[in-house]
């Protein structure tokens, strides 16, 4: 499975959402990007799930720090304190932060991050996260692939069926990647992608936003 590479599955994926797996200066912020069309929105803590150490790093203590594909000095995203609103605002500020947290999975080879925001109804966000954590388990991982993120807009929920309540759509650009092992050996490979279309909803539960589906468009 691991072998496949990541836009490979993007493209199985199509308009469904059932099907999935795949695939860092100074101190910077996570390398995937919102290119800004205003002043960025404040970062915080955020909410996060009952395994949270929230006095040692604000981030789920179960996030990888380190990986093959970060840059030096790269840190996991935050959770936006625009997220904390549930308002369509809230979940667009929300969609993209969920984004980074899949980008940083891939950086790390590691899903664990992207998983305290995935709910149970979405079907990609579990397959991804399963693709990933096979790369791992073969000793696998992921160069470059990284994302730029295009900022989030409101969309309907329709035609959607699983519980939301907003959604949003984004575009992504992503860079080239291989999948690699430990040798330097290239398993796959897969050109850049620009303006890949994605629709995420979510709704909002304590302490925060869940993904309940996602899908590209």
């Amino acid at each position: 499975m691991s072998g496949m590479g990541r836009r490979g599955w993007w493209a199985l994926v199509g308009a469904a959402v059932l099907v999935a797996g795949c695939t860092g200066g100074h101190a910077a912020p996570n390398t995937s990007t919102v290119v800004p069309t205003s002043s960025p929105a404040p970062t915080s803590t955020g909410p996060t799930s009952a395994s949270a150490s929230p006095t040692a790093r604000p981030y789920p203590a179960d996030v990888p720090l380190t990986g093959h594909n970060l840059k030096p000095g790269e840190k996991p995203p935050l959770y936006p304190a625009a997220a904390r609103a549930r308002t369509q605002d809230g979940a667009n500020a929300f969609a993209e932060f969920y984004m980074r947290t899949l980008d940083w999975a891939y950086a790390t080879t590691n899903p664990s991050y992207m998983k305290h925001y995935s709910g149970p109804s979405c079907g990609l966000c579990s397959g991804l996260a399963t693709g990933i954590s096979k790369t791992a388990a073969q000793k696998h991982w992921y160069l470059g692939g990284r994302f730029t993120l295009h900022p989030a807009t409101s969309t309907t929920v329709a035609p959607v069926t699983a519980p939301a309540d907003y959604c949003a759509r984004m575009s992504v650009d992503t860079t080239a990647e291989s999948v690699v092992d430990r040798t330097g050996a290239v398993f796959s490979g897969d050109g850049a992608y620009k303006d890949l279309k994605v629709k995420i909803c979510a709704k909002f539960t304590n302490p925060g936003w869940q993904t309940t589906y996602l899908a590209r468009q």
